[in-house]
């Protein structure tokens, strides 16, 4: 099977798990977009195995399996899955993404096991930091202006408390990123729309890419 053939799948995939998640990565300029993309998969398909299994034993098991497949496939070894071939192409022996998706499963292991609501949190921001982390790097982006790194700050906090049920909370820090910046450039819209509690959907989704032309998040 051809790369463009496997891209395809993840595509048509990621389109079905997370609508949200496709849409937002339409969003960088199309020589990023299929990296980014793969990683929003890959993201996906994590997160998935936190929230669809309830044993412990079985949420380490595949997220070790993610673990030693995604190492090995950007170290260079052949695999069958889609996903993996992307990587092997898009990343073969980039040691710094490597690294930080290990992170990102190992955090992810952490935070299943993780009974304390606070530190869950607490690991759970630091995620949501590292995923943006590792789409600067393959955008290119080595900083921040001022105003935008603090509005995101406030703006992963928000998104942090509302994946946990703590909607005042995460309503004051997600206004709090508004007041800052309201309009970012467009370079970094997408971080913006992936920390958003207000998604895409089907049903929605003329109306926001009509805002979205004005960059407004």
């Amino acid at each position: 099977m051809n790369n463009s053939s496997d891209f395809k799948i993840i595509e048509n995939e990621l389109k079905l798990i997370s609508y949200h998640y496709y849409i937002s990565g339409l969003f960088v300029n199309y020589e990023f977009r299929k990296k980014t993309l793969l990683i929003l998969f890959l993201d996906m398909e994590f997160k998935n195995i936190i929230n669809s299994n309830v044993e412990e034993n079985i949420i380490a098991t595949k997220l070790n399996w993610w673990k030693i497949t995604c190492s090995e496939a950007i170290d260079g070894k052949y695999f069958s899955v889609p996903a993996l071939r992307l990587l092997n192409k898009y990343f073969l022996d980039n040691n710094i993404i490597k690294n930080e998706l290990l992170f990102i499963i190992n955090l992810y292991q952490k935070y299943s096991l993780e009974k304390d609501l606070n530190k869950r949190i607490k690991i759970y921001t630091k995620y949501l930091i590292l995923k943006k982390s590792i789409i600067c790097r393959i955008l290119g982006i080595n900083n921040f202006d001022a105003n935008i790194k603090i509005s995101l700050n406030y703006l992963m906090l928000s998104k942090s408390f509302f994946e946990h049920n703590d909607n005042s909370k995460s309503i004051g820090f997600f206004y709090k990123a508004k007041s800052i910046c309201k309009r970012p450039k467009r370079k970094y819209l997408i971080f913006f729309l992936l920390n958003s509690n207000n998604n895409f959907t089907r049903r929605n989704i003329l109306k926001k890419l009509f805002l979205l032309l004005f960059r407004i998040w």
